[in-house]
């Protein structure tokens, strides 16, 4: 696991797996009924990815998209760099 280049789907596994692993134990720590703790598990794991992979893509992953997007548009052309470093005079 490279903790520095995780993609938002391992992202948003890794953190329900963090979420759903000690509620279960909680649970199961306060009921002692491993098959209800094992429901839960499945269901926080299920649920939470999903949520916090809606989360990322729709809030966070977008907004990191278009500035992306809007650097790459803006980047100037190879003709626009001619003319910056030849033409323009250099400040002394």
């Amino acid at each position: 696991m490279n903790s520095k280049n995780l993609s938002p789907k391992q992202l948003s596994f890794y953190t329900a797996l963090a979420l759903a692993i000690p509620v279960s134990l909680l649970l199961y720590i306060v009921d002692h009924r491993w098959l209800f703790s094992l429901v839960a598990f499945i269901v926080l794991l299920a649920g939470g990815y999903v949520l916090i992979s809606f989360v990322l893509d729709n809030f966070i992953y977008r907004k990191i998209k278009l500035i992306y997007k809007f650097i790459y548009q803006t980047k100037a052309t190879k003709r626009e760099e001619t003319y910056y470093k030849y033409i323009l005079p250099k400040k002394v």
